[in-house]
């Protein structure tokens, strides 16, 4: 008999089953993001707004044999923010699949969607992947925008030895000259780490940031915080010009498996004043690229969205690139009405 119940374990627990699982599942198929303790440290257990409410554990005689791990957030739907989480990680055990827990783990999890009065989870599902098949049978669920990324890499043999598809060694060979290193030219003049007493006007520039979202994040000042500084996990850059804030970059760095480890620098946030010139805003991403070489990082990585320029991530050297995942929401009930264009704004976790 299994029984689902609220999550038991700590951040090592998490990450010890969640990536021996997905290695046991698609670890010679496809590239694996590690999700290791400090991640799960930083997003949900030291989170001050996650709780265990949406973290929970299928237990089969006291074992763990699955798992789906949601995070409390504000979500902006259409011209409102309703209450809703950020989930992924949904996960069971090879031997214990077919005994029907992957949707009890739904189930529960749109049961205390429903309690708590929270109206949706947004996900991010990979394609290929046996999330996709079973997302795309619950009524529930509701397949949305592909997800792309933008690129630039930084040691493309590297990356080439690494990856698992001739189709993206192809592409990494082919822009290879592109790959140029001009952002080690870059000053770092008025740019420097961020500060608590920041946070304030940086709150407000993502404000104006996510202005063109329908879908997505509406971080709340206390979530912010926790996503630009915990622990040197997040590494956050601001740009200032007598005392006032004109942009930030945030980005954490974790690893990848294919034909071995590849080290990957994820831009969660680009925000700008509207006024701050092009020239500006690239200075600044590229003063973050310099520390993610400094970070040992050999590939970065940014989901597209309304809210970044792709001028400016052109200019700054980085290219558009398939993401291979979707966007996916979970709706708590059925009234739930989303967007009909949908303008996306989210992390890729």
């Amino acid at each position: 008999m299994v029984e689902v119940r609220s999550f038991e374990g700590d951040a090592k627990e998490a990450s010890q089953f969640l990536n021996g699982v997905w290695q046991r599942t698609y670890g010679a198929k496809m590239a694996l993001t590690v999700w290791d303790e400090r991640f799960f440290d930083w997003l949900l257990f030291s989170n001050p707004l996650a709780d265990r409410d949406y973290m929970l554990g299928a237990y089969s005689k006291g074992k763990l044999v699955g798992a789906f791990f949601a995070e409390p957030a504000k979500i902006q739907l259409g011209q409102r923010q309703v209450d809703g989480t950020y989930g992924s990680w949904a996960t069971v055990a090879p031997e214990h699949r077919r005994q029907g827990i992957g949707i009890k783990l739904s189930d529960e999890m749109q049961s205390r969607h429903r309690e708590r009065g929270a109206a949706l989870t947004l996900a991010c599902v990979a394609d290929g992947t046996l999330g996709q098949a079973f997302w795309g049978q619950r009524s529930h669920a509701r397949h949305l925008n592909g997800l792309d990324l933008w690129l630039h890499v930084f040691d493309s043999q590297k990356a080439v030895r690494w990856s698992l598809s001739a189709a993206e060694r192809t592409f990494l060979t082919l822009t290879r000259p592109f790959q140029r290193r001009r952002f080690q030219e870059a000053s770092t003049e008025g740019i420097r780490a961020y500060q608590p007493r920041d946070l304030s006007q940086c709150m407000a520039l993502v404000q104006q940031m996510m202005s063109p979202v329908n879908l997505g994040y509406a971080y709340t000042t206390e979530r912010l915080a926790h996503q630009l500084q915990y622990r040197q996990v997040p590494r956050t850059f601001v740009l200032e010009r007598e005392g006032v804030i004109q942009g930030l970059v945030n980005y954490y760095t974790f690893q990848m498996t294919a034909r071995g480890l590849l080290t990957v620098g994820l831009v969660d946030m680009l925000a700008f004043q509207k006024a701050l010139p092009l020239s500006e805003q690239r200075r600044l991403l590229w003063v973050a690229m310099q520390d993610m070489v400094a970070q040992g990082v050999e590939c970065a990585a940014m989901l597209r969205s309304p809210c970044t320029s792709s001028s400016l991530m052109l200019r700054s050297g980085w290219l558009p690139f398939p993401g291979g995942s979707r966007v996916t929401c979970l709706l708590s009930t059925p009234d739930v009405e989303l967007p009909a264009s949908p303008r996306v704004f989210m992390h890729l976790r």
